[in-house]
This record gives C-alpha cells, sequence and structure tokens, in this order.
C-alpha cells in the first residue's frame, strides 16, 4: 500500500508536466527521447545502447541496462536499471520524480530550502572505532572532520552544531535527536570506509533511498516500504552539490551518489547526506586520508559546496 502511495504521488506529478508514461513490467517509465524533449537539450544521440543529452554547461549520459548514470561524469546510482523499449531507453518515474529532475532543476524543488545551519555529525565513537586502517582510525578522522569542516562553514557565514566534539559514543538515535531539535538547517555525516579487497577505494555519498525503492548495495526488499523523511529532492540535490563538488576539487575515485537507508539518515526531519571520504583499509588512500592537509581541502571542498547549494535552492 504505501509504495503504491508513492507512484501515485509520482504520477501525478509527471501528469502534470504532460510526461508520456511506458508501463513495462509493473512499474513506470518515461523514455530518453521525451526526457531530452522536457529539458530542452539542444542535442540527443543514439550511440548503440548509449544515450547521450547534452547543454552547453551539461553532459548526461545512460547506458541501457545500467543502473548508473553520469552527469556531468558525476556518476549517480539508479533505483532501477535503464531498459530497452522497442529502441527506447526507458528511465523508472521514481528515477526521474527523485533523482534526475531535482539533479537537473534544483530551483524547481517545491519549497525553497532555507538554512543558516549546518548539523554535523562525526561517524562513530569511544568504543566503536568504525574502519580501521594501517594508519589509523575512521572515528578519529571523522571527529577531525568535522571540527575542521564547523571552521570552515563559519569563516563562510553559517551557524554549525555537532552531534559530538570529543571521543564520545552516541547511539543513531541521540544523533537524529539532537539534528532534529535544530531548525532551518541541513544534516551532513561525516565517515571513512572500508572494504575486505584492500583494492577498493574513492569517495561515495549517501541519501535516504526513496520510499518503494531498495537500497543502491542491496538490502532486504521489504525496507523499500519504509516511508523516510520525505525530503528525497532536497537529499538528492545536497548529496550532489557536495558529491560533484569534492570529486572534482579532489580528483577522487568517482564510487558514485548512492541511496540507502541508514538509520541515522532514515530519522532525519531536514535535508541529510552521509558523506564517505575515502577508504582507510586502502593503503594508498589511507595514508592521504592520515595527512591533514588531505583532510583539509576535503571540508574546503564541502563547505564551498555547501554555499552553492543554498545558493541553488534557497529563496529566490
Amino acid at each position: 500500500m504505501l509504495v503504491a502511495v508513492f507512484l501515485a504521488d509520482s504520477m501525478l506529478a509527471l501528469k502534470a508536466r504532460n510526461w508520456q508514461v511506458y508501463k513495462l513490467g509493473g512499474r513506470e517509465y518515461v523514455s530518453d527521447e521525451n526526457v531530452a524533449k522536457f529539458y530542452g537539450f539542444q542535442r540527443f544521440a543514439k550511440e548503440g545502447d548509449n544515450r547521450i543529452f547534452k547543454h552547453p554547461d551539461l553532459v548526461m549520459t545512460w547506458k541501457v541496462g545500467s543502473q548508473s548514470i553520469y552527469v556531468n561524469d558525476v556518476k549517480f546510482n539508479l533505483s532501477f536499471p535503464v531498459v530497452d523499449n522497442g529502441g527506447k531507453a526507458m528511465l523508472s518515474t521514481v528515477d526521474l520524480a527523485k533523482l534526475v529532475d531535482p539533479v537537473l532543476r534544483p530551483s524547481y524543488i517545491k519549497k525553497p530550502i532555507n538554512f543558516d545551519t549546518v548539523v554535523i555529525d562525526a561517524g562513530h565513537g569511544a568504543h566503536d572505532s568504525g574502519a580501521i586502517g594501517p594508519f589509523g582510525r575512521e572515528k578519529d578522522y571523522a571527529l577531525d572532520m568535522a571540527l575542521r569542516l564547523e571552521k570552515a562553514l563559519q569563516a563562510r557565514g553559517f551557524k554549525t552544531l555537532l552531534t559530538r566534539r570529543n571521543d564520545v559514543f552516541l547511539t543513531l538515535g541521540q544523533r537524529v535527536a539532537i539534528a532534529n531539535k535544530q531548525k532551518d538547517a541541513i544534516f551532513i555525516s561525516v565517515h571513512f570506509n572500508s572494504s575486505g579487497s584492500r583494492d577498493a577505494h574513492g569517495i561515495e555519498t549517501y541519501a535516504l533511498a526513496p520510499q518503494g525503492t531498495r537500497s543502491t548495495n542491496g538490502g532486504s526488499p521489504w525496507n523499500s516500504l519504509l516511508s523516510g523523511n520525505l525530503r528525497d529532492a532536497e537529499n538528492i540535490a545536497l548529496a550532489t552539490a557536495v558529491h560533484a563538488h569534492v570529486i572534482t576539487d579532489m580528483r577522487s575515485i568517482d564510487r558514485g551518489i548512492k541511496r540507502a537507508r541508514f538509520n541515522v539518515l532514515r530519522g532525519i526531519n531536514k535535508p541529510a547526506i552521509l558523506f564517505e571520504g575515502g577508504f582507510v583499509t586502502n593503503r594508498t588512500e589511507g595514508k592521504l586520508i592520515n595527512d591533514p592537509a588531505h583532510r583539509q581541502r576535503i571540508v574546503d571542498s564541502i563547505a564551498n559546496a555547501v554555499v552553492k547549494f543554498r545558493t541553488a535552492v534557497g529563496k529566490k
């Protein structure tokens, strides 16, 4: 029932915009040609399974069968793969409404996002070390990043609130409660990554998975029934601003903007993301993360991205 309500809301918005909607295998889709026409791309090309959409300052690419698309070389992980239908590449209406539209047109988000405060959440703490690599622990790097980000954002005119500012343990519920008490704010949870493969490296950013979809990395299908915090457009717009800025500035491997139902995101009542600043378990990347100058560069990039995000989605 929850999924049906969610899809009905999405479909109502799409019909209001005169989209031609196809139903394939019980799911709704729009075509590549419809997307190209609606957003007024100056060039649209079909090259085998690839679809290329071009504006002077924006390039979007799809590939039939892929569960990711690229916008200006930034990777976005879709809720459902791009499918073929009679030679047309089809994108799910969920991905159109909850990802593509807010990314391409952040100023069209229904309500302006007016905020003057950033809630910064340093992941883990105390007995919860998080990822452990050859050069250090995630909990220490996350706290250092949070403290640095606080200074960087304050220097740019923002108020800040940290969920923790020393080596203490907070439950996910406590972190959510701290954030939800703050009005006119966005939420950024800072983490670093780990993997059983020592070759894994790169940066990824998470927003809450929309209702009716699974998380990017899988998980129980029952989780798709969870409603989330109903701020999907704002979440993906914030994730896009931060992720694209950091990937460009740091020239890091792009692991993509992903969707998940992390408890710390699911309970938040404001635009929220979880940022993974690289793999401490990778010796090369772990050595970089251990460098304070490297962490400061990431922080400055995130802070500049928040400025751009406020400009894009704030009161006009």
